[in-house]
């Protein structure tokens, strides 16, 4: 079942394009990647998403209530950590903590307690007196603490060190499993390719592909072939040449990527699974940057 769902999202800014057409959805337990270069259109997705900001045209939705229409409700039961942390400066933590409980209408001591024990949350420092970092797991703890249904993070992972990464995810991937549903913008393609179920990959406000990441999904490999002839095999796409060396993108698997292979009477070859870093620079034309 769907959570998330935006249709033909446009938003502008003046003359600038936030988002010109972006289409796509998350299921109910989802851990959904969102990226793209800055700019592309990821933050003002999800302000949309939240009520902060208006589109002119499409439309969007979460658990079936319209982001518009019905925001107060869908901030009643989704968490948000934003891209740029602003919390009241002189507040100390525990205080920040218990006026967020409050805004959930919930008693959440116990989940708070544990949520500073499992981030490493002094309660007791004021939010000036923090690093980059715990000020971001301060927001982190804020979206987390009242257990939402549906979580919502604009590069949740910017300042924490890997230690807190992994929990982070440890965390999300818990309470996916108990049905939450998640989506995730970040500029970190290998903590996208680790944790996500599917990601959507936007640039310049338009979505270029969703890419299914589960488990059961068909990966597509890269096929690096060295001399040969010249044909090109059906089911093998050229990406790029580098010298003698003629680099593809396949979704063949097993003995038909040998058959092709031998086709081509390639001097050598190598066959990978296609990194999500790859993919990602293929995709938005820079693969002969790498």
């Amino acid at each position: 079942m769907a959570v998330i769902e935006i249709h033909n999202l446009q938003k502008n800014y003046g003359k600038h394009i936030g988002t010109r057409d972006v289409t796509f959805s998350v299921e109910e337990g989802e851990i959904y990647g969102f990226v793209g270069p800055n700019g592309a259109g990821k933050s003002t997705t999800i302000k949309v998403l939240m009520g902060f900001i208006f589109a002119q045209g499409g439309c969007a939705s979460i658990c079936g209530l319209d982001v518009v229409k019905d925001t107060k409700a869908i901030k009643s039961f989704t968490g948000y950590v934003p891209s740029d942390v602003r919390l009241y400066p002189g507040m100390r933590v525990g205080e920040l903590l218990k006026r967020n409980a409050a805004f959930y209408h919930g008693d959440f001591a116990s989940e708070t307690k544990r949520l500073c024990a499992l981030f490493e949350i002094d309660p007791g420092k004021r939010f000036r007196e923090l690093s980059t970092g715990n000020k971001k797991k301060v927001s982190i703890l804020c979206a987390l603490m009242p257990n939402p249904k549906v979580i919502v993070l604009d590069e949740p992972t910017n300042g924490l060190d890997p230690v807190m990464q992994k929990v982070l995810f440890e965390e999300l991937g818990r309470r996916a499993a108990l049905g939450a549903t998640v989506l995730l913008s970040s500029h970190n393609l290998a903590e996208v390719e680790e944790y996500c179920t599917r990601v959507a990959f936007i640039k310049d406000g338009t979505i270029l592909a969703v890419t299914d990441l589960s488990k059961d999904a068909t990966r597509h490999k890269v096929v690096s072939v060295v001399g040969g002839s010249a044909a090109v095999p059906e089911g093998l796409t050229l990406l790029r040449t580098e010298g003698t060396t003629r680099v593809f993108r396949t979704g063949l698997a097993g003995h038909a990527v040998l058959q092709a292979l031998s086709a081509m009477a390639p001097e050598d070859f190598t066959v990978e699974n296609e990194s999500m870093e790859a993919y990602f620079w293929d995709l938005y034309g820079l693969g002969g940057t790498q």
